[in-house]
């Protein structure tokens, strides 16, 4: 049952990519593909002042974690 499942969706999924391929819509455009959720935040900076984004865990820019 559960295999069954999954061709099905499967299927669905091969069904909707040929009929983008046959009108030339791009995937990015029709919303079949995910958008990853950037991991970017914005951090004010406690030696300077300054706003920055950042990925790590930090509360210093670059510059102040030089120093």
């Amino acid at each position: 049952m559960v295999m069954t499942m999954v061709k099905d969706e499967e299927k669905g999924f091969e069904g909707k990519i040929k009929a983008m391929i046959s009108s030339k819509a791009c995937a990015c455009q029709t919303g079949i593909l995910e958008k990853k959720k950037s991991g970017l935040r914005y951090v004010n900076c406690k030696g300077c002042g300054k706003l920055f984004k950042t990925d790590r865990d930090t509360e210093y820019c670059m510059d102040c974690e030089k120093r």
